[in-house]
């Protein structure tokens, strides 16, 4: 009889356990996990600023018992590179995340996971956005040296000037751009623009065996990394004018003071350009001559221009005492005298 009752008893506490059983699984059945959509930026969004919001809304599960009403205890949000794998999620109560650390034009991929009261897990679709590019104003350069309009300029000039990268002008600036190279442009005023100009990284360039007397052009266009650029103002400058010695000039024959000479007479001098003086010396020419020739005691006439160093003199008097000197004439306008010499002619003979 005992065990027959202890049978009964064992029999009522399995049905008893299996029925909780059920009963926990048809709960659990009836309540459906949460709901989560993602809103902002919107899926596949491009040109977002590196500091934004991100947007959800969620809503709990259905239930049908009403006496266990689920709600959303937890958010788990992920981000990560688009061709990276998620990391560690990070926990929020609110339908929002704000990102830290976005990098400048780069993708990005994110979801969100919700947590319901009973455990279950609602999870959103994975969206992604892109980032905005950096945005920089124009570089800005400004030319210092030579002024502009300077004159009495050697002819080696160096051309100097300030630049300075421009700016983020969006939000959030971290590294910036730079200045990757200047192209110096230059020309003689009255020559045609040059189709390629000089470049360099340095904030100065030199030009060399530049004209004289002559006036020059010049500006700078900057080049920025992210391919901006910014042309400086023309400016020009004037270089020397060439400055030189006066020509040396020496008579040479008939001797000075030398007599029985004939009555045609060649006469020969030797002379040389005078030297620059200034920087950057450059080879001035003699353009000719100018010989005065004449009577000893009398004036000189008009002077005979010659481009040889040499002039014959025929049909000059017996017995006569004649002078000369010979004038130097050279490309810059200078002039060199030489010293006056005599000489005098065969006396006449007599049959």
């Amino acid at each position: 009889m005992q065990d027959k009752r202890l049978s009964m008893i064992v029999l009522l506490l399995v049905t008893l356990f299996a029925l909780a059983i059920i009963t926990g699984c048809i709960v659990r059945a009836i309540i459906a996990p949460p709901s989560i959509a993602l809103l902002a930026p919107a899926n596949g969004a491009t040109d977002q600023p590196t500091a934004l919001v991100l947007t959800w809304e969620a809503t709990p599960g259905v239930s049908k018992n009403k006496k266990i009403p689920p709600e959303i205890v937890e958010y788990r949000f992920y981000i990560a590179l688009l061709n990276e794998d998620y990391g560690d999620w990070e926990p929020t109560e609110d339908k929002q995340a704000e990102p830290k650390g976005l990098e400048y034009d780069t993708a990005y991929k994110w979801k969100v996971e919700a947590i319901q009261s009973d455990n279950q897990i609602g999870e959103s679709e994975e969206w992604t956005f892109t980032t905005e590019k950096k945005q920089y104003a124009a570089p800005q350069i400004e030319l210092t040296d030579p002024a502009s309009g300077a004159t009495d300029l050697a002819t080696t000039v160096t051309l100097t000037w300030e630049a300075t990268p421009g700016k983020q002008t969006n939000v959030v600036e971290r590294e910036g751009v730079n200045i990757t190279e200047y192209r110096v442009y230059h020309k003689k005023t009255g020559d045609p623009e040059p189709t390629e100009p000089a470049t360099t990284t340095e904030k100065s360039y030199n030009l060399t065996n530049l004209e004289y007397a002559a006036t020059y052009t010049w500006y700078v266009v900057a080049l920025q990394s992210d391919g901006q650029q910014a042309t400086s103002t023309e400016r020009s400058f004037s270089t020397q004018t060439a400055q030189y010695a006066a020509p040396e000039i020496a008579l040479k024959s008939p001797g000075n003071r030398v007599g029985e000479q004939p009555t045609t007479v060649n006469l020969t001098w030797e002379a040389t350009p005078g030297k620059q003086t200034n920087v950057g010396e450059r080879a001035p020419t003699i353009e000719g001559y100018l010989v005065y020739f004449g009577v000893d005691g009398q004036k000189y006439g008009v002077p005979e221009p010659v481009t040889a160093t040499q002039t014959t003199k025929p049909g000059l008097a017996y017995g006569t005492t004649y002078k000369w000197q010979v004038v130097a004439l050279q490309s810059n306008e200078k002039r060199a005298t030489s010293t006056e010499w005599t000489f005098t002619t065969l006396a006449p003979v007599y049959g």
